[in-house]
């Protein structure tokens, strides 16, 4: 099919572009799947898109969300910065020398064996309930990801630079900030939003096991009281807010680190 045919005009296209049509029309299909979704359940089941925003609103009024929402969120970030240092680290070493990559290639394959619920179970065993148990959970479910992108990254500079810069005894530290972090920055960025789209996940799993708060705990003490609607406001809530992250933090930021690269197309990433 020819490029002239794949860009046929619609109302909707040419009024707001393909980008926002494109948007408009996905949430449009999610939302008309969630209601039939609704409508094979019996009636307060399974909440709708009218009951879920309802008992959103509530949740919202209440105020009670911004509590919980801070408790995810901090331990999410905790959870991340402790994947992104160790998965980083072993990318790195997985990149740059034979040695690093058998070294890691074993932990790596085994953490991701290990489904990030188990790692919950694992952790709260270990370290009971708190914020340890669920900030570890996310570290060691999310660090293999970052690690793989990361090694790509690292794979792709190109060799060349690598032995001139040691044929002029370059140390390993300026090595590393001069040119192998420029060189992965795109690798890094797409494993911050990989991560931290796990991290969410992760940490939501880990608080029904080893937390007394946060979104995943008050998600699953709702669902065992019968409060459907409340339970999946919760979720509701929680996946807006995180959309307008990714939208207004890092989407702008990758555009703005990347401003030179005017050839690239970061909308479809």
């Amino acid at each position: 099919m020819s490029t002239s045919n794949r860009s046929l005009p619609t109302p909707l296209r040419s009024t707001l572009g393909d980008k926002w049509a494109a948007a408009i029309i996905s949430g449009i299909l999610g939302l008309a799947a969630w209601w039939l979704v609704t409508v094979i359940f019996p009636r307060g089941l399974f909440p709708g898109p009218i009951e879920t925003v309802n008992a959103s609103v509530e949740l919202l009024a209440s105020g009670i969300v911004w509590t919980h929402m801070e408790a995810t969120f901090f331990r999410t970030f905790l959870g991340f910065i402790g994947a992104f240092f160790v998965g980083g680290a072993l990318g790195v070493a997985m990149g740059i020398n034979n040695f690093g990559e058998h070294f890691s290639t074993p932990i790596i394959i085994i953490a991701l064996s290990i489904p990030g619920i188990a790692w919950a179970a694992i952790t709260t065993i270990i370290f009971g309930f708190g914020v340890a148990a669920p900030v570890v959970a996310t570290a060691v479910t999310v660090f293999p990801y970052i690690s793989l992108r990361i090694w790509k990254g690292v794979e792709d500079i190109d060799p060349d630079l690598v032995r001139m810069s040691r044929s002029f005894d370059i140390s390993k530290v300026r090595l590393l900030r001069r040119m192998i972090l420029p060189s992965i920055a795109p690798a890094l960025f797409t494993a911050v939003r990989f991560g931290l789209a796990i991290s969410w996940k992760i940490e939501t799993q880990a608080e029904i096991f080893a937390s007394n708060s946060g979104v995943g705990y008050r998600a699953i003490e709702a669902f065992s009281r019968y409060q459907y609607d409340t339970a999946m406001a919760w979720a509701a809530v929680f996946v807006v807010i995180v959309f307008l992250l990714e939208m207004a933090v890092l989407r702008p930021l990758e555009r703005k680190v990347f401003a030179y690269r005017k050839e690239a197309d970061f909308g479809v990433l």
